[in-house]
């Protein structure tokens, strides 16, 4: 699958220069990066926003490894979260499409005084490999006890 142009042209979207040794030394599961998608909220409130829906096209990476769960879009960490954090399970992940993945979870589990669901969904054509990977890890599938 095509990597994006931000990626190709500047590297926006990769996973972040100072991060990988961490990651390769905690020995990567699966990890794509130049990835597009779309950052996407649906009925989010926090302070100082209100999104009844939105949604936003991204160049991201994700990676997980044996000890954590991180991913970042345009540069900013949207998820950190070690193998052991018991909010892996109230993540929601699917494939909807082969070259498609897909992340939801209840946006106050990582803001407080926050509530709204939050997506992020990638193209990759690891979308299989970070389904079992983050299932794996606990996390869910949607209709699964939780906000698919």
């Amino acid at each position: 699958m095509k990597k994006t142009l931000l990626y190709r042209w500047f590297g926006i979207g990769a996973i972040p220069k100072e991060l990988r040794p961490a990651l390769e030394s905690e020995g990567i599961v699966v990890a794509d990066e130049g990835m597009g998608g779309w950052f996407v909220t649906r009925d989010v409130k926090g302070p100082g926003r209100r999104y009844r829906y939105r949604m936003e096209g991204f160049s991201g990476s994700l990676a997980v490894t044996g000890k954590r769960v991180v991913c970042y879009t345009y540069g900013r960490c949207q998820l950190d979260l070690a193998t052991d954090d018991p909010r892996i399970r109230d993540l929601r992940v699917e494939v909807p499409a082969t070259d498609r993945f897909r992340i939801a979870f209840e946006s106050s589990l990582f803001h407080d005084g926050w509530q709204g669901v939050i997506e992020l969904r990638f193209r990759t054509l690891k979308a299989q490999q970070f389904l079992e990977a983050l299932t794996g890890l606990g996390a869910g599938r949607p209709g699964a006890g939780g906000e698919g």
